[in-house]
């Protein structure tokens, strides 16, 4: 199979997958009993993805990161390529008021599967469901396996949770997605390195 067929077969599925989380994002939720559980039809939580993209999954390359993210603010060789972006973000946040944002990902070179990703910013959304800022709440509905921890060293309720998707079983907390959140219990970053 020629690169260029190969490449098309790639776009495609990419757009295909984009195309359904987008979907995903519109369907309607419906709220049961004292609104812990939530009825989420169209939604695979049985892995981590970001804006489509699954981590530890499939391989991905340079050009698909950039059709995605735009044009990264830098680019570091360390464990791999590592696309940041933060100086837009910060400019566009700093406008109304916000905090630090940014978003890194990682590949292991110019192209192969998702090392690491973090993400601070309210443009990229977790399994086509979770943004920064939402409810931290938010993240139980996702079944799976899930470890809170609070921080124990600001005393002001804010924490992370460690969260395992139902398809990864029993793996390591090390290596499952981290949601952090503030004393509000709204959400201020998540991410995963995976290595």
């Amino acid at each position: 199979m020629s690169l260029k067929i190969k490449a098309m077969k790639r776009s495609v599925i990419f757009t295909l997958s984009m195309l359904s989380s987008i979907l995903c994002s519109i369907s309607l939720f419906a709220q049961t009993g004292s609104g812990s559980a939530v009825q989420l039809d169209g939604y695979d939580f049985s892995t981590f993805t970001i804006n489509g993209f699954e981590v530890a999954g499939p391989e991905y390359t340079e050009q698909d990161i950039i059709r995605v993210f735009g044009q990264p603010d830098t680019v570091l060789y360390e464990f791999g390529r590592t696309y940041m972006y933060e100086r837009k973000i910060k400019i566009l946040n700093k406008e109304v008021g916000t905090g630090d944002y940014y978003i890194q990902i990682t590949l292991p070179g110019s192209s192969g599967p998702i090392i690491g990703a973090f993400v601070a910013d309210t443009s990229s959304v977790m399994n086509g469901y979770i943004r920064v800022g939402d409810p931290v709440l938010k993240v139980y509905d996702m079944g799976g396996r899930f470890k809170d921890n609070k921080s124990n060293f600001k005393g002001d309720g804010s924490g992370y949770i460690w969260w395992c998707p139902s398809g990864w079983g029993n793996a390591d907390w090390i290596v499952c997605p981290e949601i952090s959140y503030d004393k509000d219990g709204k959400i201020t970053s998540f991410g995963i390195w995976t290595l």
